[in-house]
């Protein structure tokens, strides 16, 4: 049995923020050589009991032990590219400048980073690791000096209990204060509204749905002193393709299309929710060659009932507003919770009028737009929402187009891809894991990478003699 805390009252909220407040005053001042040595003694603790959790988050979550292991090994590569960013303390950013004062002394006037304070994070669903108990929003606020308190996700529950043991023991290793990190349970909503309005949670880090994440936003909107608050939400994550390369690449593109759409059972925050392109009888060829692959599109179980649920509700909507271009529906099957693939079809006034049709389905489903011509295809794209990826698919014969599209593209999206297709993100230096509303509630940060340390910091100018 793992704790549970929704009827808990918020005394017991209380007392683990209070706790990781205490934790806070001490572990900041911690040097960068132990909190990198707490981060790599969790590193060795994962690897030490990876088939153990492997199997645990294989049985709660479905997705098939070859990504839960392909997922495993990043979380583990991230957090020593976390253990370096402490040991070297680059983050810190120290910018002095020396003037004088007097004609006998000098003044030193200085711009530094300092850790925000306690962070809650809330992580998702479909990465047990990644995004998680040890994931890139627990390991960098605690790489900067920031105490973490993570709210489990109940779709895998176990899993966070065996990670948050391992978190605790590699503390133990190095001394790290007492409630440093802690880990919470709960599966009623108000947990997590506790955590997020209470008034020593100096930051939160959210991934899950736009529903939940804007009805947390709007719990720190109404505290007496909100505090910032990045989520990673909904995103469409358009594809765009262009005349020419579809007339040149029909049966690769539809193929590579339809493999992003249902890469892990379309359950991935990056999954392309619709493909633009320009209605010509050219592309006859690229329809036939989309429809014969989703007939053939191997059915794979979705991660739990809950989610399996909504995205059949979402279908049924769908289904109710616009047409079913193609579908591996099938009777007889004996999967549990299939995941299957729905392509529907409907033209720019469709889209332009219906709202609801640029919500993410989370899972196999995708948009076919069909654009009357150029002005329309642009029109359409001024009429996204943000999303954390964009792809456009051009050949040189595209050119002109193409640039067109890349201006309006890079306004409403976190990542550009250029003849490719998401939703692999690699974390590094460079990657970029943000993008307007609802992709997340600040374009400015991402989520994965090194780079998302820079949620949990704030700059503090500092004068004095010397």
């Amino acid at each position: 049995m793992f704790p549970d805390y929704s009827d808990t009252p918020e005394t017991k909220i209380g007392k683990t923020l209070n706790l990781a407040e205490e934790a806070f005053l001490s572990y900041r001042n911690s040097t960068g050589i132990t909190r990198a040595e707490f981060l790599k003694n969790i590193a060795r603790e994962l690897q030490s009991e990876k088939r153990i959790l492997i199997s645990a988050a294989e049985a709660e979550t479905s997705l098939g032990i070859s990504r839960l292991d392909s997922e495993f090994r990043r979380t583990v590569s991230e957090i020593f590219l976390f253990a370096d960013l402490c040991q070297s303390e680059i983050w810190q950013k120290q910018n002095i400048q020396v003037y004088s004062k007097t004609k006998i002394s000098l003044l030193k006037d200085g711009i530094r980073n300092i850790p925000i304070g306690p962070v809650v994070v809330i992580g998702a669903c479909n990465f047990p690791f990644a995004i998680s108990v040890v994931g890139t929003d627990t390991i960098s606020a605690l790489a900067v000096g920031c105490t973490v308190v993570v709210k489990s996700h109940p779709g895998h529950s176990h899993t966070c209990q065996l990670l948050g043991k391992l978190v605790e023991k590699a503390g133990n290793q190095v001394q790290i204060p007492k409630g440093t990190f802690q880990l919470l349970h709960g599966e009623n909503h108000s947990v997590t509204q506790k955590l997020v309005s209470h008034p020593k949670t100096a930051c939160v880090a959210f991934t899950g749905s736009l529903a939940g994440g804007r009805a947390l936003f709007e719990v720190n909107s109404k505290r007496e002193k909100p505090v910032p608050f990045h989520a990673e939400m909904g995103s469409l994550n358009p594809v765009i393709a262009l005349p020419n390369k579809i007339l040149q690449e029909s049966t690769v593109l539809a193929s590579k299309y339809l493999e992003a759409v249902t890469l892990f059972a379309g359950q991935m925050c990056t999954k392309p929710g619709a493909l633009f392109l320009i209605d010509s009888s050219e592309n006859e060829t690229f329809f036939e060659a989309l429809k014969a692959a989703v007939n053939s599109c191997k059915i794979f179980s979705m991660l739990n009932e809950d989610v399996y649920e909504n995205f059949e509700n979402c279908i049924a909507d769908l289904k109710e507003q616009h047409t079913l271009f193609a579908s591996n529906e099938c009777n007889g099957h004996k999967i549990k919770n299939p995941a299957f693939c729905r392509i529907f079809d409907m033209d720019s006034v469709q889209f332009l009028k219906d709202s609801g049709s640029r919500t993410e389905a989370f899972g196999p489903a995708s948009l076919l737009v069909r654009c009357k011509d150029n002005m329309d295809l642009v029109q359409c794209i001024d009429s996204f929402d943000g999303s954390l990826t964009g792809s456009i698919h051009a050949s040189k014969k595209d050119y002109h187009l193409a640039k067109q599209v890349l201006l309006k593209l890079e306004q409403k999206v976190g990542r550009l891809i250029w003849n490719g297709f998401p939703p692999g993100v690699i974390p590094g230096l460079a990657t970029h894991h943000g993008g307007p509303w609802p992709a997340t509630t600040d374009s400015r940060y991402t989520s994965i990478g090194r780079e998302a340390y820079k949620r949990f910091i704030r700059p503090v100018k500092k004068k004095h003699d010397f």
